[in-house]
């Protein structure tokens, strides 16, 4: 697999009244988000565009703009984004922060072409 062109950039980060919200910007159609999973269960918001989701190697679905994808504590998931200009936020409780960041219990890392 090729790396992504044009990667995926962090918008915002606000943490307030114990949430942590993160908005990233996919620019291009066709970029996918590795697999990784977290401690405790959160949300990521589909703000624009639609995405396929997978928890694990199971494809739950593809979610198109407005919509949420409840993600499991421990349930590695990924996403893989369906049309140009994805906008998706992560959502956690602001209280099992690591460092200002929801901590990654597993993640998958992706053997990229040259």
């Amino acid at each position: 697999m090729k790396r992504a062109e044009r990667q995926p950039e962090t918008v915002s980060v606000s943490i307030y009244a114990g949430i942590y919200y993160k908005v990233y910007r996919v620019p291009d159609a066709g970029t996918l988000l590795p697999q990784h999973g977290h401690h405790f269960d959160h949300l990521t918001a589909i703000l624009q565009g639609s995405v396929r989701a997978w928890h694990g190697e199971e494809m739950i679905g593809d979610f198109c703009a407005p919509a949420v994808v409840r993600i499991p504590a421990g349930t590695l998931h990924s996403f893989l984004t369906l049309t140009d200009d994805v906008a998706l936020a992560c959502i956690h409780n602001a209280d099992h922060l690591e460092n200002d960041e929801p901590a990654v219990a597993d993640e998958h890392v992706l053997e990229l072409e040259d």
